[in-house]
């Protein structure tokens, strides 16, 4: 059986749970009820709570890092260090402000984009070279403080949540289909 993580950037805790900033943890939400007929565990570990599914010739473990999204790279780099997971079998998701509402990308390698979650991921694993999945929360104003923009609430809720769905279809596409079909089928996918 082939590991696959995918991990959700998120900060822990209620007053997040309805912001940009945790959207990602919504697409993990979502994979987690498609899945839970195939659910075998879930634990909380040192900095991370995960969630494993048995599925045709794959074992998928979602990751809710509990180190808040500036430090998100902590619990990936715990798992990396256990012999069961490798990188080319990680999928990052993350909101991106440089892309509009509801926008999906993902990409195989790349910078973080000033993304303070993907630098932590960098940071802690030594490489730019991971599958990232990005759902686009649209640019804060032009007097709008970037921070308090990804930690304010999602406002079109409808709007996000349909990309979530997509990119809940996105990650189990990767994973059955591989990469460059999943990019093809799902880059720029806008739900309006």
């Amino acid at each position: 059986m082939i590991n696959w993580i995918i991990l959700g950037l998120g900060n822990p805790g209620e007053k997040f749970e309805n912001t940009k900033h945790n959207i990602s943890w919504w697409v993990l939400d979502i994979l987690s009820n498609k899945l839970s007929g195939y659910k075998k565990y879930e634990k909380k570990e040192k900095n991370h709570i995960e969630y494993r599914f048995d599925h045709k010739n794959w074992n998928v473990y979602l990751i809710y890092p509990t180190t808040y999204v500036n430090n998100s790279g902590l619990a990936l780099k715990y798992l990396l260090n256990n012999n069961k997971f490798s990188l080319d079998k990680a999928i990052i998701i993350s909101d991106d402000i440089n892309l509009s509402e509801g926008r999906l990308r993902i990409r195989r390698t790349g910078s973080s984009g000033g993304h303070n979650g993907l630098n932590s991921i960098i940071n802690h694993i030594g490489s730019e070279d991971f599958i990232r999945l990005k759902i686009g929360v649209g640019k804060p104003r032009s007097n709008e403080d970037q921070i308090k923009y990804v930690l304010s609430k999602v406002k079109n809720k409808k709007i996000i949540y349909k990309s979530c769905e997509k990119a809940a279809e996105a990650c189990l596409s990767i994973i059955d289909k591989g990469l460059n079909i999943s990019m093809e089928k799902y880059n720029g996918v806008k739900d309006d």
